[in-house]
Formats: C-alpha cells, sequence, structure tokens
C-alpha cells in the first residue's frame, strides 16, 4: 500500500469518535394528557364567545369555553410558564423572567425585559400590563409600544407584595395587597401611595373586584374572605372557609352567588344576600385550585387546576348545588403502565399514581376520558367522601382485549396490595360488572386475557394461576407450580398455551385446556416483566440482572440476550414487526434491539426515566410514561418514511462511559409537536457518521464482514449489462427512408412534362453529407480523451479513485457505454490500467458491490481481446483484480447465505 494512502487512513483512524446525535429510529413527534397545570387561567371574550388560555409546562393552550375544545397550542419556552394574560388575538406568556408576546399560538415578539425575576400575577389595566416580580416590585408595560412605563418598588421585610388588582371606575389606581395583609392605593401615574389600609391580620392571597363599586373580595391565609369598601375604609362582609384562599369569583347573571376555592380541590358557594355558605363542592379538583370564574352572564363555572384538569359547572334552577357539565382532565400523577388498545394503533389505555385508569385518543384529544370508576351517593356525599377517597387502589398492571368489546367486560387489572382483580369496560369507559378474588387470599400481581377475550388470568403472590370467565365471572381453572409470586402472564394467538415468569426465577409453559405444566425454563435471574410477540412466537424477559432474554417457544430455549442497560430495566415492547425490542431502564436511556442480528440499533438518553413502553400495532409510534411527568409522549418511527441503516452500535466505542451517559439527551416531544431545538439537534449530528435521517454515509462504519450494495435503480446496471441486446431489438427492420426535397429554387428538366432536376439535390445532399461527416471526424479527434480518461488519469492514488465510479454513477447506461468503449489503447495501456486499479480501489472500500461488477463486465467485454494480448504487462495487476473479486464475492455470498439461514428459521419456528 503506498504511503500516502496509509497515512489519510491513519489520519482518520485517529479522529475523535462523537456521541451519537439523537436517535436514528425515534423522532420526537408530540405529548398527549397535558390539560392544565398550576397556573392561573386566562379569560378572553369575544362577542359572545369566551376562550380559555391555560398554561402547561412550558407551553399553552388556548380552548374554547363552549365545549373545552383545543384550538391553539402555544409555542415550547425555555422555562416553565408562570402567568398568563389574553388581549384580544395576543396571549402574553410570562416565562424564565420574560413577558412573551403570542399570536394564536405562535411567537410575535417580548415586552422589555426588566431583570427582575419571574414575573407572576399578570393584569391588564387599560393600555397597560401590570406584574409582580419576584424581587418584590410592581412593573407596567405601556401594551402598544411595549416598553416598560413605570416601576413601584417595595421593601419585603414591611410590604410583600402578593397580589394586584384595579378597582373599577378608579382612574390610574391599582389596589396591592400584601403578605402581612395590609393593602396600599397607588396611583401608577405619579407614583404615589394614596392610601394604606390596616392589616386584616392574615396574608392576602387574591384579590378580585366585586359587581359593587368601590367593593373587592379579599382572600386571606388563613380561610377568611373579606368583602371590603376600599372607598370608606369599611367592612361589609366578613366569611371563612377551610384552607387558605386561593382563587374567588362573583357571578354576573342577577344571582348573588360568590365562590371561592382553596388549595385542596374544594369550591365554596357562597349566598350573599344571606351572608351565608350554600354548598361546597368537596373534592371538586384532586388539587390546588389557582383560579375559577364564572362566565359573564351565563349560570357557569369554570374551574382550572393543578390537578391537569378543567371542569365547567352548571348551576340549574335558584339551587345552589352545580352539576358537572364537561370537563377535560389527564393523569396528574405519572402514569406507570401504557398500552396500545386494540389493532389500529388509535387509542390508549394509561394507569397512573393518581389511582385512575385513563382512555386516551392520539389524534382527537376530546375523545380521551377517566374509565368511570363510580360516582358518589347521597350517603358519600353527606359524609363528605371525595371521588379520590372512592378510587381503587393504584394500579399495578392492566390487560385488554378488544374481540368482544362489544359483548362484556375487555379490560382486566390488578391494584397494588390488593387481593381481587376488576373488569372495565372500554365501550362503556367505566369499571365492569366482576370482581375476582384470589381463591387463597394472597396478592394478585399479575393479569392477562386471552387472545379470544373469554378468559382472564390471575397471578397470584403465592405462585398461583387462576383462570376466570370474562363473560360469566366463574372461575375455570388453577394453574400450579410457581413456587414464588407471577410476575407475568402471557396467552398465544390460538389458545393453546400459556407462559408464565416468576420471582423463583423460571418460565413455565402451560396447556391452556388441561392445566398441565409442558416446560421448564430457568433463568439466571428473577424475570419482573413478560411480552409476547404472538406471530413471531417470541417472549422477552426483563430480569432483574438489567439483561434481556427472548425465548423461542417452539424449542423453549433462550436464542437471545441483550445487555447493556447500568439499571433496572422498567418496561420492554416488541415493534410491530417482531424485529425490534425497546427497552426503557432506570438508567434514563431506551434502547432499541435488533433481533435477528442480536445487536443494538439504536439508544437515547431522556430527562426523565422511562417507566413504561408500548409499540403501536401499526408500526408508526412509540409511546413512552416518564417518571416524572403527566403525560404521554409519541416518538415517530423515521423507518416509516425514510431509509435508516440499522448500524451495530457499541457503546464502549461509540463514546460512552460506564454510567451510560455517552447517548444523546433528546428533547421530550411538546404538545405542538417536535420540539423547536429538535433540528438543532438533528443538525448537529456528525455528517461523517450520520446524514439527517441517520442513512450511512461513511466507510468507515463497514466492518470486516459486511458490503453494501448500492442505492440506485437496478436499472442503472441491469440495462448497462443489456444493453448490446436492448440496441439490436429496437433496431429497425428496414432503414428509414428519407423523403425527396424539391430544392429552394425549384430547377426544372427541359421538355414537354413538368419535371424537377433531382441529380443537383442528390449532389448537394451528398456533399453536405461528406462536409458532416469531415466535421464529425474533426469532432472526434478533438474529443480522443472523453471525460473518464481525464478523470482516471488525474487520479493519484486508490483514495482518489473514488471519482471515477461517482461520475460513472451520474450517466445513464448509454453515456457509461460510450464512455468505457471510448477509453484510449496506447501502447503503455495507460488509461486500461488506471480503470482496473479504479475497480480495484472501489471493491476494496466495499461500496456499490453491483454496480462495479456490472461496469467491470462492460469493460472486460470491450477490452478482453488487449489485455490477453497483453497479458504479460498486466499479470501483476490482474491477479490483484481476481483476488479482491473472490475475496468481496465470498463475503456477499456469506451474507446471503445467512440471511436465506435466518428466513428459514423464523420460518419455521413460526
Amino acid at each position: 500500500m503506498p504511503m500516502a494512502v496509509q497515512e489519510k487512513r491513519a489520519r482518520a483512524e485517529s479522529k475523535p469518535t462523537k456521541v451519537q446525535a439523537g436517535s436514528r429510529l425515534f423522532e420526537p413527534y408530540r405529548a398527549l394528557g397535558y390539560i392544565a397545570s398550576n397556573t392561573a387561567h386566562s379569560i378572553q371574550y369575544r362577542g359572545q364567545s369566551a376562550f380559555v388560555t391555560v398554561g402547561i409546562g412550558r407551553s399553552f393552550h388556548v380552548y374554547d369555553a363552549e365545549k373545552i375544545d383545543l384550538l391553539f397550542v402555544g409555542p415550547q419556552f425555555d422555562a416553565d410558564v408562570v402567568s398568563l394574560l389574553s388581549i384580544g388575538d395576543e396571549t402574553f406568556v410570562s416565562s424564565g423572567g420574560q413577558i412573551i408576546v403570542c399570536k394564536r399560538g405562535k411567537l410575535i415578539g417580548e415586552l422589555e425585559q426588566v431583570n427582575r425575576g419571574e414575573i407572576n400575577n399578570l393584569m391588564q389595566f387599560g393600555d397597560h400590563i401590570i406584574g409582580i416580580s419576584e424581587d418584590n416590585a410592581v412593573v407596567i408595560w405601556d401594551k402598544n409600544n411595549r416598553e416598560i412605563f413605570t416601576e413601584i418598588e417595595f421593601q419585603s421585610e414591611s410590604f410583600r407584595v402578593t397580589s394586584v388588582v384595579h378597582p373599577s371606575t378608579y382612574v390610574n389606581k391599582i389596589v396591592v395587597g400584601s403578605a402581612q395583609g395590609a393593602m396600599q392605593v397607588w396611583n401608577i401615574q405619579t407614583r404615589k401611595c394614596l392610601y394604606e389600609f390596616k392589616s386584616f391580620g392574615s396574608g392576602i392571597t387574591c384579590m378580585v373586584q366585586a359587581p359593587v363599586i368601590d367593593v373587592l373580595a379579599l382572600g386571606l391565609l388563613d380561610g377568611r374572605i373579606l368583602l371590603h369598601n376600599i372607598k370608606l375604609d369599611r367592612p361589609v362582609m366578613q366569611l371563612a372557609q377551610e384552607g387558605r384562599v386561593t382563587a374567588a369569583s362573583f357571578r354576573t347573571d342577577d344571582v348573588p352567588m360568590m365562590a371561592t376555592a382553596n388549595a385542596e380541590g374544594d369550591v365554596a358557594l357562597w349566598d350573599l344576600d344571606k351572608k351565608r355558605l350554600m354548598h361546597v363542592l368537596q373534592g371538586a379538583h384532586d388539587s390546588s385550585i389557582p383560579s375559577i370564574d364564572f362566565l359573564t352572564g351565563q349560570p357557569l363555572l369554570l374551574t382550572s387546576s393543578a390537578d391537569n384538569s378543567i371542569k365547567e359547572w352548571l348551576f340549574e334552577g335558584n339551587e345552589g348545588i352545580p352539576r358537572l357539565l364537561r370537563h377535560r382532565s389527564g393523569h396528574f400523577a405519572s402514569p406507570q403502565m401504557i398500552r396500545y388498545y386494540g389493532d389500529d394503533g388509535r387509542t390508549i389505555l394509561s394507569a397512573g399514581r393518581d389511582r385512575t385508569l385513563r382512555f386516551f385518543s392520539v389524534f382527537r384529544d376530546s375523545q380521551s376520558t377517566e374509565m368511570s370508576q363510580g360516582s358518589l351517593g347521597r350517603e358519600s356525599r353527606a359524609r363528605r367522601i371525595s371521588v379520590n377517597d372512592l378510587r381503587l387502589p393504584q394500579t399495578i398492571q392492566f390487560a385488554s382485549n378488544s374481540a368482544k368489546t362489544k359483548d362484556w367486560d375487555d379490560v382486566i387489572s390488578c391494584q397494588q396490595g390488593s387481593k381481587s382483580a376488576h373488569t372495565w369496560s372500554v365501550d362503556r369507559k367505566a369499571l365492569g360488572k366482576y370482581t375476582f378474588e384470589s381463591s387463597d387470599g394472597t396478592v394478585v400481581n399479575a393479569v392477562a386475557i386471552s387472545a379470544c377475550g373469554n378468559f382472564g388470568l390471575l397471578g397470584l403472590s403465592s405462585g398461583v394461576i387462576e383462570m376466570v370467565n370474562m363473560q360469566s365471572g366463574m372461575a375455570r381453572r388453577t394453574f400450579a407450580g410457581h413456587s414464588k409470586a407471577v410476575t407475568g402472564i402471557q396467552t398465544d394467538s390460538c389458545n393453546l398455551h400459556i407462559y408464565s415468569t416468576s420471582l423463583d426465577g423460571s418460565l413455565r409453559i402451560w396447556d391452556f385446556a388441561t392445566g398441565k405444566q409442558l416446560h421448564c425454563i430457568a433463568l439466571p435471574s428473577a424475570p419482573s416483566r413478560l411480552v409476547m410477540h404472538g406471530e413471531g412466537g417470541l417472549l422477552a424477559c426483563a430480569c432483574d440482572d438489567a439483561c434481556v432474554r427472548v425465548v423461542d417457544v417452539e424449542s423453549s430455549r433462550v436464542v437471545r440476550k441483550f445487555t447493556g442497560h447500568r439499571n433496572r430495566i422498567t418496561d420492554l415492547a416488541f415493534s410491530n414487526d417482531g424485529r425490534w425490542i425497546v427497552t426503557g431502564s432506570l438508567d434514563s436511556t431506551i434502547r432499541t434491539w435488533d433481533l435477528p442480528t442480536g445487536h443494538m440499533v439504536d439508544w437515547f438518553r431522556v430527562e426523565s426515566v422511562p417507566v413504561s413502553l408500548a409499540f403501536s400495532p401499526s408500526g408508526d409510534f412509540l409511546a413512552t410514561a416518564h417518571m416524572d411527568s403527566v403525560g404521554i409522549f409519541l416518538w415517530a418511527n423515521r423507518t416509516q418514511f425514510s431509509d435508516v441503516s440499522l448500524r451495530q452500535i457499541n457503546p464502549a466505542t461509540d463514546g460512552s462511559d460506564e454510567e451510560g451517559t455517552g447517548a444523546a439527551l433528546v428533547t421530550m416531544p411538546t404538545s405542538a409537536g417536535l420540539a423547536d431545538d429538535s433540528t438543532e439537534q438533528n443538525d448537529a449530528m456528525d455528517v461523517e457518521e450520520y446524514s439527517d435521517r441517520g442513512v450511512y454515509l461513511a466507510p468507515e462504519q463497514l466492518t470486516d464482514n459486511m458490503v453494501t450494495l448500492s442505492s440506485l435503480p437496478k436499472s442503472k446496471w441491469q440495462t448497462l449489462l443489456n444493453l448490446a441486446t436492448i440496441k439490436k431489438r429496437n433496431m429497425p427492420e428496414k432503414a428509414p427512408r428519407v423523403p425527396e426535397q424539391a430544392p429552394f429554387f425549384l430547377p426544372t428538366v427541359e421538355g414537354v412534362e413538368h419535371r424537377f432536376d433531382l441529380d443537383d439535390n442528390r449532389q448537394s445532399g451528398a456533399d453536405s453529407t461528406a462536409d458532416a461527416a469531415s466535421e464529425k471526424s474533426k469532432i472526434l479527434n478533438v474529443t480522443s480523451e472523453n471525460a473518464l480518461t481525464r478523470i482516471l488519469y488525474g487520479t493519484q492514488d486508490e483514495l482518489e479513485f473514488e471519482a471515477v465510479f461517482n461520475y460513472l454513477m451520474k450517466l445513464n447506461p448509454s453515456a457509461i457505454d460510450f464512455e468505457i468503449r471510448t477509453l484510449p489503447v496506447d501502447d503503455d495501456l495507460r488509461a486500461i490500467k488506471a480503470f482496473i486499479r479504479a475497480t480495484i480501489a472501489q471493491l476494496h472500500s466495499k461500496r456499490n458491490f453491483e454496480l462495479t461488477q456490472a461496469y467491470l463486465q462492460v469493460f472486460l467485454n470491450v477490452f478482453g481481446d488487449i489485455i490477453r494480448e497483453n497479458a504479460a504487462e498486466l499479470e501483476n495487476i490482474l491477479k490483484e483484480l481476481r483476488k479482491e473479486s473472490r475475496a468481496q464475492w465470498n463475503t456477499v455470498d456469506g451474507l446471503i447465505r445467512y440471511s436465506a439461514c435466518m428466513v428459514e428459521f423464523m420460518r419455521g419456528s413460526k
């Protein structure tokens, strides 16, 4: 090998290895289940319609108040949203110390920055926007020019600002409340304090303008609600509720009613005429209620809460007890298990730490709902029992089958520490008819439903598996053999076998009809999860040693082991075609393993630990749930719409350390879809290793056992090999006859009959043909050294021979044939030797194998006689060509045989 080539390859190998940027297989798509947060909502009226803007983490949603339909989704900000204000088409968002302006969900600008920390309690005051800064100042902006109008600073020791309100009809004046319980009236034009009220004995948490002029409603930290006349500085009314007051609102449809909320999720309704409590909506929400609002002129109360829900309450007649009219909600604690429901990949079932089982639509958020667990009766309401108290314990496992969804219950679940399993109906979106108690009084740890949907299976902590009928609720048979708690149960598609794993470290196969044990496979470590790909006949067990073991059910043996996670595996899922296994772990990584090759082909790190995974039956999405998030995140499968190279990933050589932090940190999907910085992630990918879609580019990725074929269409090389036959087949049977044409001046022959003189025309035609032939000969003499020859002569070493084949691949088959046939043959055979060297270099690079063979065949057909005549001179280079050709063909032949064997093996196992 020339010294220049060795130096170039050494420099290429000495390049520092770069960490993979992003995931090659999965792209962030969107997040499901985000409805509201602890940020107070903002209501904007446009005519008779009302629109609600709600913060959700680092973005916001805009809903139509009439049906709570999602209209717009805001952009993704760098920090969480702390306050919102809607004015006309614009939404002012306080995030990360900035006030950002959005219009219809798109960012259009921002207010002048004040560098005072976070800004809370945004409020409109005419053409001004008011906010409370983190460093205890009231900041006022001009809404039109977006500049700071003025700033009012306070001393935190004596007056810590908590809320601001503009009293109706008070020009240029605001009332400021403090944590010390005092209030002050300020003129924003002159920046002077006009009046200070005495402390009310407890911190002011909220202030609202009452329907009566001069009267404000003050919510205090100790639960008191004061109606105070600020003009006379005189109390009008005092009420009290349980817990600190977080929000208050007045009814405006001629009914004297006020609603207040607390941090426990209760809403108190007050009769202002009688100055008494009318009703308490105990457990209206499961968490703090930051804001409530009566819709203007309507008997509707809108509440939003940190429990990730928005609710509308309707007041009918003169009764003070409202009913829930409509709502939209998601998990208010992180999901612990998610699974796709049905075979269309359109819906997801999710069980969370909030003790709820929820139904999510992937495409229409309005169809997402909570599976009902019953309602409060009169006795429960009399005893002030909340809905949360009636919920089942946290669901640890559930299974579903849509085959009999119209006939009977189609979901079964087991709860933490419970000795029974419950059925659910997806059709009714409610708890089902039956509760299956364990026969021996032990806890139910695992559940499953048969492929036909008729039978449910319960795995007990005693090691026993019980089969029950989903239609009648009767027990059928028992499977006994495990000595410790059952951790996973699966059934095949034909109801022939049942597969189960246990903490005793075994995987057992049972006969479905008789209950007898057929096989027992001992595993080196206790399995915690069991999933099955029915069509492929493969079982995957996630074991406590952070290893995934794949068992072939036909041979009853372990056929694959996948190791690499640095902590316990939380969940795993098969792809829809059974080719991949995707795993999540406590090390915050999601890894994809290729079953045919046994290699890891993709991995990436996420911000929060993934606790559950589900692969869409249609193969388009991977759904994940995470420990610190209430949403369900969808990742688009890139192989559905682009070519992706499934190269083996070896963490030891791909820049990772022993803790697995070498995987790139990927931005999570958002409600709006792809995160803003995802484009930067893709652009940051090392172009020498990946393209923007993860397609193979660099030859360094090839191993000694791999050869690539060309991505060009087959016609590029098949037509070239059969070009002579194609030309012969397309050749006309008779030469085309040139029609006789009269010359321009129409010369005629003397005589009685009128005839043209064709002799002059033929002579002129012959002369023109001779001239054209002479001109063509001149052109061929000038261009005897074609473009291919110039490229061959210009190459200096084998690394530069790549330009030869890059040029040929751009030509059509006829042009390639012409370029090769017009290579010059001189005494030293320079062009022929250069083409052979270029072919050897291309074969050695292991790329475009069939194209190289096609070009070589055309070359040998044209110059075979010349090569034989000069065999002695070309002997060494021809031997090198034959050696390289045989080596690469042996590699290709081995890969073909391996693939054929794998296909036969998979077909036999099925």
